[in-house]
């Protein structure tokens, strides 16, 4: 059901820029760098996003990296996704990042945050900038952190256009019955049940996170979990694939990190990179500047080579 939905809100999707924008300079020998804020139109509603360029005075194009937040990020991520952003510009990497209902700058509620409609910004940010002149569309690559791990996955089995894909700890856990048992975050298989009747019955339920932060979770959000299995998704996938995670996370498991590298039988080339000392928000979020460090290099890297 979800990917039908999927399918036809596509076809109306559109976009149009905003007026802000800036520079980055280069490091020595790199591209200069272009950040604009724009605004998606997607599902009939304004997506606040950010679309980072390198500069060229002539008609080179660029491949691109669509970007995927975490469950009640942002696409600024602590800074992380900045600065992945502007260092893949540096490398002659464009990319597009975008705020998930209820997240960063998103005027929506957060009940309206869920797998269905992340895969459909996503996408409708994907169209967009790829009908400006400096992106080569035949190099387009995903990347998603923890919840956006688990949305990339799925876009790369509906959209298999995608070339490669790098995750920063997927949340990958699969269907119903184990969805129940591995939801750690949200308090256990108990917990979890309770919040999704209530869902069910009222429409959202409050969920207050480890960190404090409470969110209205709708029931979509229970119901589009619960019928995808993105494990699945990543055997179908053929591209590079890159899983980033670390040794002391609590949230997403190492072991779930594993079973995303395992899955990847059909894909050309899978790294797994162990970040030692590293937890959920690798360094980002636990001001860690020499972790943040290891991750950005290693993502940038990484698509550098392979788009």
């Amino acid at each position: 059901m979800w990917r039908k939905t999927l399918s036809a809100f596509l076809l109306c999707a559109f976009a149009f820029m905003s007026a802000c924008s800036g520079s980055v300079e280069p490091p020595s020998g790199g591209y200069e760098v272009q950040s604009t804020d724009i605004i998606i139109e997607s599902r009939g509603v304004a997506v606040p996003a950010t679309f980072v360029t390198p500069v060229s005075a002539d008609d080179e194009k660029f491949p691109l990296v669509v970007m995927a937040h975490g469950h009640g990020g942002s696409r600024e991520e602590a800074g992380g996704f900045t600065r992945v952003a502007e260092s893949l510009a540096h490398h002659g990497v464009a990319s597009i990042r975008m705020d998930f209902p209820g997240c960063g700058d998103s005027s929506e509620s957060f009940t309206e945050n869920n797998l269905s409609n992340m895969l459909l910004d996503l996408q409708a940010s994907r169209e967009f900038v790829g009908s400006q002149p400096a992106v080569d569309n035949d190099r387009v690559g995903l990347f998603g952190y923890s919840m956006g791990g688990r949305v990339v996955a799925l876009l790369s089995e509906i959209d298999p256009s995608y070339k490669v894909m790098a995750t920063w700890a997927p949340a990958v856990e699969g269907g119903a019955a184990r969805e129940r048992k591995e939801m750690r975050s949200l308090g256990g298989a108990g917990y979890y049940d309770a919040l999704r009747k209530q869902a069910e019955e009222t429409g959202a339920t409050e969920y207050t996170t480890r960190w404090g932060t409470k969110l209205q979770l709708g029931y979509r959000w229970f119901t589009d979990l619960e019928e995808t299995s993105p494990l699945e998704s990543l055997a179908r996938f053929e591209g590079p694939l890159l899983v980033i995670y670390g040794d002391r996370d609590d949230v997403v498991l190492p072991e779930v990190s594993e079973a995303a590298i395992a899955a990847a039988k059909n894909s050309s080339e899978v790294i797994g990179h162990v970040v030692a000392g590293a937890e959920h928000g690798l360094g980002f979020y636990t001001d860690r500047p020499e972790i943040a460090a290891e991750v950005v290099h290693t993502t940038v890297e990484f698509f550098h080579t392979h788009l």
